[in-house]
């Protein structure tokens, strides 16, 4: 609601300036359609958070991952090659293809090992680093955990310091000294006291929350499905425990169930 609004899109601007490489003029921003075109009936459905066109036709899509998710590199190759393609209709040529440009910014490590929390991807031959820049695509990651909390100089540390802002105090702290930060704040506080914003919000947790359960019932039945088949096979409690996971009451209560 704060980056994808057309009223709030100097804020957004400010943003991908403070880390993107692009020409000033390339920042007249157009807002897309954030829902991918499927190819056919039954393509998977992918939905963006932000997805915008520049001034030249690049194709910027921003994403924002609160919760760890498995194979977030494939999800991410998946919307970028969705994003190449629909740029192509029936006879068009492959000269009609603008530049892919893919943020994804995340509340925790994607790069455990590295110690970069922006880093930007191409396509290079690791023999010699030559980048093949006709290839129209880039990924960027922002890890706001590895964000340092005093200022190491970079243009969008004070727009990382407001993504990972959690207190009021917080908040304005990163405001101080960015205008465009400062109305984003202040939308902020907007949006935060606006009932239907607000009940969406609490809509949006809910559907996760239920969804976080099913997926823990999901496991949760399949471990005791293989704790079912071990104890029928006479593996030792302590083994199957070690396989599952399951706490020895519940493989106790499941060896009743086996007889």
């Amino acid at each position: 609601m704060l980056f994808g609004d057309e009223r709030n899109k100097s804020m957004l601007v400010d943003l991908l300036k403070s880390f993107i490489e692009l020409p000033a003029e390339e920042y007249e921003l157009t807002f897309l359609n954030t829902h991918l075109k499927p190819e056919a009936e039954d393509d998977k459905l992918g939905i963006l958070d932000v997805k915008v066109r520049t001034k030249t036709g690049k194709v910027i899509d921003i994403e924002i991952q609160v919760n760890p998710m498995k194979n977030i590199g494939k999800r991410l190759s998946f919307y970028k090659s969705k994003l190449i393609v629909e740029q192509v209709g029936k006879g068009d040529l492959y000269l009609a293809i603008q530049r892919v440009i893919c943020v994804c910014i995340t509340t925790h490590d994607l790069f455990p090992h590295v110690k970069e929390y922006l880093n930007r991807f191409c396509f290079h031959n690791k023999e010699n680093g030559l980048c093949f820049e006709d290839i129209p695509e880039e990924i960027y990651t922002l890890e706001l955990s590895k964000v340092p909390v005093i200022s190491d100089g970079s243009a969008g540390w004070e727009w990382l310091q407001f993504l990972k802002s959690k207190r009021k105090e917080e908040f304005e702290m990163a405001a101080e000294r960015n205008p465009e930060i400062r109305r984003a704040v202040d939308t902020l506080y907007e949006l935060s006291a606006d009932e239907e914003v607000r009940a969406e919000y609490e809509m949006r947790q809910k559907a996760w929350r239920d969804r976080m359960s099913q997926i823990d019932g999901a496991v949760q039945d399949g471990m005791e499905k293989v704790a079912r088949r071990a104890l029928a096979e006479g593996l030792p409690l302590e083994v199957i425990q070690k396989i599952t996971d399951l706490d020895m009451e519940t493989i106790a209560g499941l060896r009743a169930d086996v007889g």
